[in-house]
């Protein structure tokens, strides 16, 4: 297209969606945003200039920011009161105050966050885009969060420090996220019944003491996958659904509250595929206090 001369110029200086450097139109950056339920280490959200949004746990004497605690003093207060807590989302102007800074230093957002199937969190990050500006941000659920979601998180920030355009990463995340597994093992399904994130899995209540249920994410719901009688067994069946080679292969051990048994999980991938790079990723607290104490998987073969 041809244009006359300065006139670029003229219009970056009018609106700052596009930066005009050298005689050629510049696209704006992007920037990515997420969740607490992420819990990406503060040197990597530093690296890629990550946002983070957070969501909250409510007990009746107090709210907790997500991510501001351990899972240990979330586990021992929930002992000592008895209580479980609520958890909530971000409201849409949690969201508004992020977006509209990112959009009037001229870039570009890309929202990605915890699954819609268990939290309002991407409907808050929806409205907030419609108050700020729609055509410059998109919102991606990720049906997943914890490790799940941080993988997703970290590739959208490779790409954009790539210089991948939006439409671009959402197609990608769109793939990763049709090859992405998160599946777990919590201790007790108590914490998922009283919290009502239990899905699918509720048909597993009935025999609680006999069985170590194998859980999920299904179309971003938390489902029933398998149940076994032993903890062995449980360690043994989330291996299982590693692929069969280590090739473009990223996996991450979820924890809250199982470490012992996220070693031994540890152990039996190294066995299966010896020298693989594995991830440990806690829980947030607001994920912890649905679950309990877990272990579990995030997978992801690239291509």
């Amino acid at each position: 297209m041809v244009v006359e001369e300065g006139f670029l110029e003229e219009a970056a200086k009018k609106d700052n969606t596009y930066k005009y450097f050298l005689g050629r139109v510049i696209m704006p950056s992007i920037k990515i945003v997420t969740d607490s339920t992420a819990l990406i280490k503060e040197e990597i959200l530093h690296k890629y200039g990550i946002e983070v949004v957070p969501l909250y746990v409510n007990f009746k004497d107090e709210t907790i920011v997500d991510g501001t605690v351990e899972n240990a003093a979330i586990f021992e207060k929930i002992r000592k009161t008895q209580e479980i807590p609520s958890t909530s989302q971000p409201s849409p102007g949690d969201f508004v105050k992020v977006f509209e800074k990112i959009v009037q230093e001229g870039s570009e957002v890309i929202s990605i966050h915890i699954s819609s199937g268990i939290s309002g969190t991407v409907e808050s990050a929806k409205t907030a885009a419609k108050i700020v500006d729609e055509t410059r941000i998109s919102v991606f659920d990720s049906y997943s969060t914890s490790a799940g979601l941080a993988m997703l998180v970290i590739a959208a920030a490779e790409a954009a420090e790539e210089g991948k355009n939006r439409e671009e990463i959402i197609d990608m995340l769109e793939r990763l996220k049709s090859k992405l597994r998160v599946v777990f093992c919590p201790e007790t399904l108590e914490y998922l019944k009283k919290g009502g994130r239990i899905g699918g899995a509720q048909a597993l209540l009935g025999s609680l003491l006999q069985i170590k249920p194998i859980l999920y994410f299904y179309e971003g719901k938390i489902e029933p996958l398998d149940k076994v009688r032993t903890m062995k067994k449980a360690l043994e069946r989330l291996a299982n659904e590693l692929p069969g080679t280590a090739e473009g292969l990223q996996v991450a051990i979820i924890n809250a509250g199982a470490w012992e048994n996220c070693q031994k999980l540890l152990q039996i991938i190294n066995e299966r595929l010896p020298g693989i790079e594995v991830g440990f990723y806690e829980l947030s607290p607001v994920i912890a206090t649905h679950v309990g104490p877990v272990v579990g998987l995030a997978i992801l073969q690239h291509d």
